[in-house]
């Protein structure tokens, strides 16, 4: 997604300064590609982060069109993929680490109580 905002503000002309939306897409861009390189232990909640802000700019984008009575398909693309991808990391960043390991000691204790037993 990075790549698409740097693409569009680079080849669309949407680099003009009197472009509401040129600072809010370079964030976009930036923090994507930033927290996208942060070591594996930072970068999904850094990530839920920058995909909740793309989300926000990107639907703010699709309802400037809306009000002009256009429609944006692709930016409509974008939020969805934004959103989902905030979805899930934030399910990825609340998950409890131990619970698989949990459920293995568990198991493995109930298999060596019932061996010992029969």
């Amino acid at each position: 997604m990075s790549l698409i905002m740097a693409g569009y503000l680079a080849l669309d002309g949407a680099h003009r300064p009197d472009d509401p939306f040129l600072w809010p897409d370079v964030a976009v861009a930036a923090f994507l590609a930033i927290r996208s390189a942060l070591p594996a232990r930072h970068a999904p909640t850094a990530l839920l982060f920058a995909f909740g802000w793309a989300g926000g700019v990107l639907t703010v984008s699709v309802f400037s069109y809306v009000v002009r009575g256009e429609f944006a398909w692709p930016n409509l693309g974008l939020v969805l993929i934004a959103v989902a991808m905030a979805a899930l990391l934030a399910r990825h960043v609340t998950r409890d680490p131990t619970r698989g390991r949990r459920q293995a000691s568990s198991a493995g204790s109930e298999a060596r109580s019932v061996g010992a037993g029969g």
